[in-house]
């Protein structure tokens, strides 16, 4: 993932960095060339702090400082005001730099590059950092390993800093200097919560994300730094690079943006667990509206938030070391068996909230009423527990019409030479008032000996229907960075693991997009629909042994 960001928007903000616009607040961001508007987002105590411009040009959601409801320094809690001596004899005040849309990422000198090489990340690739970085961020750098070498790790974070900015226009210059920090103490001598959560949950690292809350970080892992000489030693065999920090920065933006939508949404909520920790296989059930309820709804999205067990610890040794399958499916009366309605990959290490649309399930639940859903989480061998919060969320966005029919159509399998064997077509009919046909499916691909298929490979999945066939690909497998690529798009970064690599249909810390294609002009309403399926490698035959296909697949009515 390179360039991901706002250096674009940043460029057009810093275009008169040399004029400030006056005042130690406003002088911060208005150095980036902006107009400062007097619009106060401060909330209880926040004093009124002044919106920030690139909150504005680039229209962000802003929220107002919280100063109330703190009550420890745990993951996820409240962030209260503090204020941090920085080393150019500077104090960096939290409240008074508080724009309603930064984040704030703390890097610490106990991350090391590697087991070979102990310097910390923080005294180089500043530049990639800033390059990858969106621009509504703040790096504080901490000295946090040892009391006795705070001096040469400052130093060192200092001269990176230094080398970085040398190299860039003034612009840029102005813009980042003001939002990259070398904080002077010792952590453990930092007051209040900040210099408790360095030096203790957040040590390997923490932050604050748009919503004001403490998060930790992940690993900083860099999969384009393969050290062989580590892995000979039986070692962690990437580097540590700094830049990977600005994925966190990423992904809380995508975040904020979510949460801003959903709730600026009508909805009805069914919401079947409840902030309970949860393993294996669980089934409940859950109280959906009555049928003439279910019949104005036109959209059902599934929104499951996968935290770690211990609310008050940290991430690593806490969430789910393994990126395992996890399936939330509705038992269906008519067809005697369980529809799976969304798919979901763990996270290595990580928590994670994930919002899937499903709207094609609505199907399956307009008799509404109480329905049986069954969550499955995590594998019989290795039973990983999440805190578990599901929502299904019912809404009307407007659409006039909604699915009232998914007939299911194939499922996958072992894939290999006899993958296609037995795959008659299909006959599907098609409602008389039938105003949109479509094809939905969920596909994912898992293990396999040979050519690394169907986790790592592109295999292909090809729908004819009317004489036109549509054709599932999946390139994004052949790539190193392909699940870095999704971090803006949902998939948690910095994770424990190989989380880097492009899969097949699916990314750890990420929900399984359903792949859709619009089939209404090749079916007739009132008529039959005739859909054929064939599996596919590298376009041709399936080689043995090549892994298996996790498939589930519909032809949907709209009415």
């Amino acid at each position: 993932m390179r360039g991901l960001g706002f250096m674009g928007a940043v460029a057009i903000l810093i275009a008169g960095a040399c004029t400030s616009t006056g005042g130690d607040t406003d002088d911060e961001e208005g150095s980036g060339g902006a107009t400062t508007s007097t619009s106060a987002v401060g909330g209880a105590g926040g004093g009124g702090v002044m919106a920030d411009p690139f909150c504005e040009a680039l229209q962000l959601p802003s929220v107002p400082m919280e100063t109330q409801g703190f009550t420890g320094p745990r993951r996820n809690l409240l962030a209260t005001p503090f204020e941090l001596p920085l080393t150019d004899g500077t104090s960096w005040s939290f409240e008074e730099n508080f724009s309603g849309c930064d984040t704030y990422i703390f890097v610490p000198s106990v991350l090391v590059k590697s087991q070979l090489n102990p310097a910390p990340v923080f005294g180089s690739d500043i530049d990639q950092l800033v390059y990858q970085s969106p621009g509504n961020v703040h790096y504080f750098f901490i000295a946090n390993a040892t009391a006795d070498n705070v001096g040469t790790e400052l130093a060192a974070a200092q001269a990176g800093i230094d080398e970085a900015l040398a190299a860039f226009d003034e612009g840029t210059r102005s813009w980042w200097e003001r939002r990259l920090h070398v904080v002077a103490p010792f952590a453990g001598d930092l007051p209040g919560w900040v210099g408790e959560v360095a030096m203790g949950m957040g040590r390997g690292g923490f932050a604050i994300d748009r919503h004001q809350r403490i998060r930790t970080i992940g690993s900083l892992a860099d999969v384009n730094r393969f050290r062989s000489q580590l892995q000979a030693q039986g070692m962690w065999p990437w580097e540590a690079n700094v830049a990977n920090a600005a994925y966190e920065a990423v992904h809380f933006n995508f975040e904020a943006e979510r949460d801003a939508r959903l709730a600026a949404e009508d909805v009805t909520i069914v919401r079947p667990f409840d902030n309970v920790v949860l393993k294996y296989e669980v089934e409940t059930e859950a109280s959906f509206p009555s049928a003439a309820e279910m019949q104005a709804f036109d959209t059902l999205e599934i929104d499951l938030t996968m935290d770690c067990p211990d609310a008050e610890g940290g991430e690593f040794g806490n969430c789910g070391e393994w990126d395992y399958l996890a399936h939330i499916r509705l038992w269906d009366e008519a067809s005697q068996g369980w529809i799976e309605m969304a798919r979901f990959i763990s996270t290595y290490h990580r928590q994670g909230r994930y919002v899937v649309d499903a709207t094609p399930m609505l199907a399956f639940l307009q008799d509404g009423g109480m329905r049986t859903i069954r969550y499955e989480i995590s594998p019989s061998w290795n039973q990983q527990a999440y805190r578990t919060v599901m929502d299904f969320r019912l809404s009307n966005r407007g659409k006039g019409m909604r699915p009232t029919s998914a007939t299911p159509l194939f499922g996958g399998g072992d894939f290999n030479s006899s993958y296609n064997d037995g795959r008659d077509p299909i006959d599907v009919p098609i409602a008389a008032g039938a105003q949109r046909v479509e094809l939905w499916a969920i596909i994912t691909g898992h293990g396999g000996n040979n050519n690394n298929c169907a986790e790592f490979c592109d295999h292909q999945h090809a729908f004819t229907i009317g004489g036109q066939t549509f054709t599932r690909t999946h390139p994004e497998a052949q790539s190193n960075e392909g699940c870095v690529e999704q971090v803006g798009h949902g998939a948690v970064p910095n994770q424990g693991g190989t989380w880097w690599f492009g899969r097949g249909g699916w990314c750890p810390g990420q929900h399984v997009e359903p792949w859709v294609e619009d089939v209404t002009s090749l079916t007739t309403a009132g008529a039959t629909a005739t859909v054929s399926y064939q599996g596919l490698y590298a376009g041709g035959s399936i080689p043995d042994d090549a892994g298996n296909i996790r498939m589930t697949s519909f032809l949907v009515v709209y009415e």
